[in-house]
């Protein structure tokens, strides 16, 4: 009677959730003495005799989960070892007979690094061997290395100086009569000619076209292949823009102006201008200004007055009010 009442106590003093785990599924050794365990099963066991481990149908024939999965069934485990009565579960792989004896059998093992390995790693870990490894080779080659480099001959970089310091129009490979002639679709020309551009010289493509000719005698990069992005996506935001390219024309007139000499003409950069007389415009006597007509559809796109004329120059170059286009207005000085 005293046992009785001890395992009573003992059964009290367990928590809420054991409790209830051993009231639905009673063990042999706490069934009272003489009863037995066939007959004195509860209606949970009579479903499920093991809670832990899956059951096949009766009816049916298929196999059914286990009525606690694998992360409640270590969670009862672990109560059960806490309160020193793990031996009334019934059989789990997450009991501790069972962990040793499969620990035993087949060794500490990891998923993934196999038999005998405790510690996974991590990623920078597992590969740091081989890394070093690599890194061992580079500093054994590298006295080859630098003797095969020195050999190679030295070629000075002798890029001109429209290269060095290209227009927006040598940066997308475009030319201002091209965008002049085709007002209405300068738009998808400048934007054709920004994603050629940017295929052509980015970084990365770069680095493949090293990559593939590695091995190969060393040649000197052609100097199509020296723009950078930024100097692309400068090119293109000021050519897109009409005023910006309006004030930009002008300033590359200018500097073109200044660095030639007397009577030389930039054809690279006004080829495609129309050549006009001065008597052949329109002149407002009331602004006193004359004027021209644009193919972007302004009256009067081109627009000058006398201060613009000069008696030494004879010539004078006029850009329209709405668009990028240019002329040149030839005109002879009265004696």
């Amino acid at each position: 009677m005293a046992a009785v009442e001890q395992y009573i106590h003992l059964a009290k003093a367990l928590p809420l959730r054991l409790q209830r785990f051993l009231a639905r599924y009673p063990p042999a050794s706490i069934l009272p003495a003489g009863a037995d365990p066939e007959t004195s099963k509860t209606a949970y066991q009579e479903l499920t005799p093991n809670p832990f481990s899956p059951q096949k149908h009766p009816v049916t024939g298929k196999w059914h989960d286990p009525v606690f999965s694998l992360r409640r069934q270590a969670e009862l485990v672990k109560l059960a070892r806490e309160h020193g009565v793990e031996e009334l579960l019934p059989k789990t792989v997450k009991g501790t007979e069972y962990q040793i004896a499969h620990r035993v059998e087949h060794g500490l093992r990891v998923k993934g690094t196999g038999v005998g390995q405790s510690v996974k790693g991590h990623a920078y870990e597992r590969a740091s061997i081989a890394k070093m490894e690599k890194r061992r080779d580079a500093m054994l080659k590298m006295p080859d290395l630098m003797r095969e480099w020195k050999k190679r001959p030295f070629e000075p970089d002798t890029m001109s100086a429209s290269t060095s310091n290209p227009t927006h129009y040598e940066v997308l490979d475009v030319s201002p009569s091209l965008l002049g002639s085709s007002q209405d679709q300068e738009p998808q020309l400048l934007k054709r000619a920004y994603h050629r551009a940017l295929l052509r010289h980015h970084p990365d493509k770069a680095a493949a076209e090293g990559a593939r000719r590695a091995g190969e005698t060393y040649q000197k990069p052609p100097a199509s292949a020296l723009y950078t992005v930024d100097q692309i996506t400068t090119a293109y935001t000021t050519l897109s823009d009409p005023k910006a390219r309006r004030e930009y024309d002008i300033a590359l007139r200018q500097s073109s102006a200044d660095t030639q000499a007397p009577g030389q003409e930039d054809e690279s950069f006004r080829t495609g201008f129309d050549i006009v007389d001065l008597d052949d415009l329109e002149f407002d006597e009331a602004a006193e200004r004359w004027y021209m007509s644009c193919r972007c559809g302004n009256e009067r796109g081109f627009q000058f007055g006398e201060e613009v004329l000069d008696e030494r120059e004879r010539e004078v170059f006029v850009g329209c009010q709405d668009c990028s286009l240019w002329i040149k207005v030839q005109y002879e000085v009265a004696p």
